[in-house]
């Protein structure tokens, strides 16, 4: 048995750097006061102006066409592909399965029929010391048919349910955990989230930031 459900559709296949400028104004101009999506992430004013580096780079590259300023554009059109990315992350794991609430951000919709049966527990998680102060990276296997993620961090006892902190929501399995305290060992674990339900909680990771 299945059930129709709705993603977000990105739309960044093959896009230029100035359409992804508009698109990322869009996305800004539908989500400014939007109550459905109160708290976005990365923040409006990030987006803006990863929008304006970015048209800016491209601007300069089309006056001179140089090896730098194509460099240039090329790193902002990135970074604002990856806000972008995240973005998109945010509003699935918000968007409560609702075509009209994703249309509302800007973003274009993706419908999908997938089979309601439970999700795999994340595999391989792990917590990765950086050489920045405050710093861990996390990432682990990702999970067929799920919306999003949730990873969940506690700096306390693994084995006190009331340590456990959701630390981000989103669609990716990996992500940089800053501003932790130094010479601190965090755990982190990961659920699954799909259309049938929770996945089981994943094996626990653990590392100290630097």
């Amino acid at each position: 048995m299945a059930r129709s459900i709705y993603t977000v559709r990105l739309g960044i296949a093959g896009i230029t750097p100035t359409a992804l400028v508009e698109k990322g104004r869009n996305n800004v101009a539908m989500l400014t006061g939007n109550i459905a999506f109160a708290t976005p992430t990365p923040t409006l004013p990030t987006i803006t102006a990863a929008c304006d580096a970015a048209d800016a780079a491209n601007q300069a590259y089309d006056f001179n066409r140089g090896k730098v300023e194509k460099q240039t554009r090329d790193k902002r059109f990135a970074e604002l592909l990856d806000l972008i990315r995240e973005l998109g992350g945010y509003v699935q794991a918000h968007c409560t399965n609702d075509k009209d609430l994703i249309l509302s951000t800007g973003f274009d919709v993706r419908r999908r029929s997938e089979p309601l049966g439970p999700l795999a527990a994340p595999k391989n998680v792990q917590a990765l010391v950086t050489p920045f102060p405050g710093t861990l990276k996390v990432r682990w296997s990702g999970v067929r048919g799920r919306s999003i993620y949730v990873l969940e961090m506690t700096a306390t006892d693994p084995l006190d349910p009331a340590g456990w902190k959701v630390k981000v929501k989103g669609s990716k399995n990996r992500y940089e955990i800053t501003g932790l305290n130094s010479n601190t060992v965090y755990t982190f674990r990961v659920t699954a989230l799909g259309a049938a339900g929770a996945s089981p909680v994943s094996d626990i990771a653990s590392a100290k930031a630097a």
